[in-house]
C-alpha cells in the first residue's frame, strides 16, 4: 500500500487501531530517534508514495509557517500527542509554547475522565508547558458532563448515578453535584427517586451490579443517560496488554437498558459546543490536532475546523489509507506530521 514502508517504519512506530506502541516509541528517542529522524527524513517527513499524498498533505516546518496565519485556535488531544503515559513526547512542550508566545489559542481536548482538569493541569506544569496552559484550557469528558447536569438544573436535590472515574467525582462536586454508585457497592434495589440521571465512564469497578442499578434506573424516561467516550481501549505501560476503556461499559448499559446515551467525548458534538459556547471559536480557523482517526480527526472533520494527525500515538499512515479506501473520509485528516517537533525548524527547537 505504501511503497516506502520498510524505510518509513524503521525512523516511526507502528501500533495498531487498538493498542499504542509505547515501549517502542520511548525506545526509540532513548536511542536518538529525534535526531535520527531529521536526517533521514525531508522537512521532518518520512518519504511517502504519491498515493498518500494525494489523500493527505505532510505538513513540515515551512508548510505550518504558511498555514499558521490562517489558524487562530489550535485544540490538542493529550496522550499520543503531548505526552505517553506519564512520558512528555519531545518536542511537544516547545511547540506548544511556541503557539503560546505567538498569540495563538491552545486548548487540550482529552477524551480521558479519569482525573479531573486541575490534576492534569499539574501534569502539564510538570512536563514543561507554558504556565498559561493552566486547568482553563484543559477540556475532557469529566467537566463536559458536569456542565451538562448542571446545566440541566441537576441539584443535590436530583442525584446522579455513576459509573466512572474520581476525574468525574471532582468535576461534579465542583458544581455542586450530588451523586452515588462510585466505586465497589453492594447490590441493593434500585430506588426510582435516588437515580434522576446515570453518567457512564471508564470504572475499573464496574460489573454486573452496577451494570443492573444503571439499567433499572434507565427503564424511567425522566432520567437522563450520559456517557463520557466511547473509546474501545485506552493505552497503557504494556503495549501487549489491551485495557477496555469506557466503550465496552457504556455497550453494556445501552443493551442492558435500550437507551441511547448522550456521548459528550469526542467525536460527538456536546465536546464541540462546550468548546465553542466557552471561547466562541471560529471553525474555519481552528484545527485540531491528534492522534486518532477515529476521535481527534472524525471531531474535526464533523464540525468543520482543518485536522492534523500526528504519527506520535496511535494511528499511522496505513490507517488513513485504509480509511480512505473504505470511503471514510471523516476519518482522514487534512495533514499529516511525524510529532509537533517536526513542525518546527531547527532554529525553533
Amino acid at each position: 500500500m505504501i511503497t516506502s514502508r520498510t524505510a518509513y517504519f524503521s525512523l516511526i512506530p507502528r501500533c495498531s487501531s487498538t493498542r499504542c506502541s509505547r515501549k517502542f516509541f520511548r525506545d526509540y528517542f532513548a536511542r536518538g530517534g529525534a535526531k535520527e529522524r531529521r536526517s533521514s527524513v525531508v522537512g521532518g517527513l518520512p518519504s511517502t508514495s504519491n498515493r498518500v499524498q494525494d489523500v493527505t498533505k505532510p505538513l513540515g516546518p515551512d508548510g505550518f509557517q504558511e498555514l499558521l496565519p490562517h489558524v487562530d485556535t489550535f485544540i490538542f488531544d493529550a496522550d499520543g500527542v503531548l505526552w505517553l503515559g506519564d512520558e512528555v513526547i519531545p518536542g511537544s512542550p516547545t511547540f506548544i509554547n511556541y503557539l503560546i508566545q505567538n498569540n495563538k489559542r491552545v486548548i487540550v481536548l482529552s477524551n480521558n475522565a479519569t482525573k479531573s482538569r486541575a490534576v492534569y493541569a499539574k501534569k502539564l506544569a510538570s512536563l514543561g508547558f507554558h504556565r498559561d496552559l493552566n486547568k482553563d484550557y484543559f477540556v475532557n469528558p469529566a467537566a463536559i458532563v458536569a456542565d451538562a447536569l448542571y446545566r440541566a438544573g441537576m441539584t443535590s436535590t436530583r442525584r446522579v448515578y455513576l459509573i466512572g472515574a474520581q476525574g468525574i467525582c471532582d468535576e461534579m462536586d465542583a458544581v455542586g453535584i450530588e451523586y452515588f454508585g462510585h466505586g465497589p457497592e453492594p447490590l441493593e434495589a434500585a430506588d426510582e427517586a435516588e437515580g434522576r440521571a446515570v453518567v457512564v465512564g471508564y470504572e475499573k469497578h464496574f460489573n454486573y451490579k452496577k451494570l443492573m442499578k444503571a439499567a433499572n434506573y434507565l427503564k424511567h424516561r425522566h432520567c437522563l443517560f450520559l456517557a463520557t467516550n466511547e473509546d474501545e481501549t485506552c493505552p497503557g505501560p504494556d503495549p501487549d496488554v489491551l485495557i477496555p476503556d469506557a466503550g465496552p461499559i457504556v455497550a453494556a448499559v445501552r443493551c442492558a437498558s435500550g437507551r441511547e446515551p448522550l456521548t459528550v467525548g469526542k467525536p460527538y458534538s456536546p465536546a464541540f459546543d462546550y468548546i465553542k459556547r466557552r471561547w466562541n471559536i471560529e471553525p474555519n480557523r481552528t484545527m485540531m490536532v491528534g492522534d486518532r482517526t477515529n476521535t481527534d480527526v472524525k471531531f474535526g472533520r464533523d464540525h468543520g475546523l482543518k485536522t492534523l494527525l500526528v504519527l506520535s500515538g496511535c494511528h499511522q499512515l496505513e490507517d488513513i489509507m485504509h480509511n480512505h479506501s473504505n470511503k471514510m473520509f471523516d476519518m482522514v485528516p487534512d495533514y499529516f506530521a511525524t510529532c509537533l517537533g517536526a513542525l518546527l525548524s531547527r532554529g525553533q527547537v
